[in-house]
């Protein structure tokens, strides 16, 4: 027998293929199937306890987290650390917290420093806490951005929510969803677009001559972008090959985004803020070259 030279250049479908198969290597082939299956229940069961795991210490991890949020934001003392006030003001001016903790942080992960702008970082001046939260059944994570009252939008949170079915194996994650907030800029202050003034003079007609005043909203470079992920193909969708790369590439890159916050930002605040975890993240390429 000789299969697999025969089906090199043109596997034929798993029916067709066990056809050629002689009638004793069925049984061991459904045997063979079966402790698949075995295995496939021993890893669904793997990945329910390792959700719960993970739900566990991050339970244990929070109180650090929301302390962190206070010495951030000077929301009360900071224990264990002496100073004389002396460091407090600069001219005039009292500093309280740690200004653009959040701003800096992010600018220093390359992925993600290279979508904030000068205007973003105004903006990022009010985020006040990123926290990431796993859905109970280990198929996903939800990224949430906390922000204070400002000056550019309404809302208080803005939550970026990815479905992924294989989240807690070793395998290539594969998105089957990725939800964003609508961000409800205030008049005028919007950071992904701004209205642009065009005159036009009509040409013919009973108005010839006439100008008019077009307005309309034209994209701008933005952070912000990054909660309006791209658009899912729908199942009845005709993509050609060059648009389904284009698109692939699109959410591989969001997705690189997503799991800078959900593994560096907000476990290593404080390094990527100092540089620190720079240096790290160095040390380790040149270790793996």
């Amino acid at each position: 027998i000789n299969l697999a030279a025969n089906n090199l250049n043109a596997p034929p479908q798993p029916n067709e293929f066990l056809s050629l198969l002689p009638p004793c290597i069925l049984p061991r082939i459904s045997k063979l199937k079966s402790l698949n299956e075995a295995r496939d229940a021993i890893l669904e069961e793997y990945k329910v306890e390792r959700a719960a795991l993970e739900r566990r210490y991050k339970e244990k991890m929070e109180p650090l987290f929301v302390e962190r949020r206070g010495v951030v934001f000077a929301e009360g003392e900071v224990e264990d650390v002496v100073s004389d006030n002396e460091g407090d003001e600069v001219g005039d001016e009292v500093v309280k917290g740690i200004p653009q903790f959040w701003a800096c942080a992010m600018g220093h992960v390359d992925v993600i420093g290279e979508l904030i702008t000068e205007e973003d970082v105004d903006c990022l001046d009010f985020l006040t806490d990123i926290t990431s939260t796993d859905s109970t059944d280990g198929q996903g994570f939800s990224l949430t951005f906390h922000f204070s009252p400002n000056p550019y939008f309404t809302n208080t949170t803005l939550t970026k929510t990815y479905e992924v079915p294989n989240l807690l194996t070793e395998d290539e994650p594969i998105l089957q969803n990725v939800t964003g907030t609508t961000i409800n800029w205030k008049p005028g202050q919007s950071l992904t677009h701004k209205e642009t003034s065009k005159k036009q003079r009509k040409k013919s007609g009973p108005q010839a001559g006439q100008i008019r005043t077009v307005k309309k909203l034209e994209r701008t470079d933005s952070f912000f972008h990054f909660f309006t992920p791209p658009k899912m193909p729908s199942l009845g969708d005709i993509i050609d090959e060059e648009e389904a790369d284009a698109m692939e590439e699109m959410f591989d890159h969001d997705y690189d985004i997503a799991q800078a916050f959900r593994g560096s930002i907000i476990p290593k605040a404080v390094l990527w803020f100092t540089g620190e975890a720079m240096e790290e993240d160095m040390d380790g390429m040149m270790d793996e070259e």
